[in-house]
């Protein structure tokens, strides 16, 4: 597996999908917490939306993965830069 490969498998709106299907994991590995619903609420949509987006994105740019890691860097970064300044 080269470089290039690696880099088309591992993007970062594909990281942003991990992350919300760990907090979905969470959420059935400590059942008994209070608020545990919200786990599901939260990691259902930001899986979904994530793996929604990079499937456009990498339609839009013909599977071309420095296009894809600049756009989605962008705009992972944008949803950082929202969330830490709200």
């Amino acid at each position: 597996m080269n470089l290039l490969r690696v880099f088309d498998i591992v993007t970062p709106l594909r990281i942003v999908a991990l992350m919300g299907v760990i907090m979905i994991l969470y959420g059935f590995v400590d059942m008994d917490r209070q608020n545990n619903v919200l786990q599901f609420m939260f990691g259902i949509p930001i899986a979904a939306g994530a793996l929604g987006v990079h499937y456009v994105i990498r339609r839009a740019t013909h599977r071309n993965p420095l296009s894809i890691w600049i756009i989605e860097s962008v705009l992972v970064g944008w949803g950082i830069y929202v969330f830490l300044r709200s």
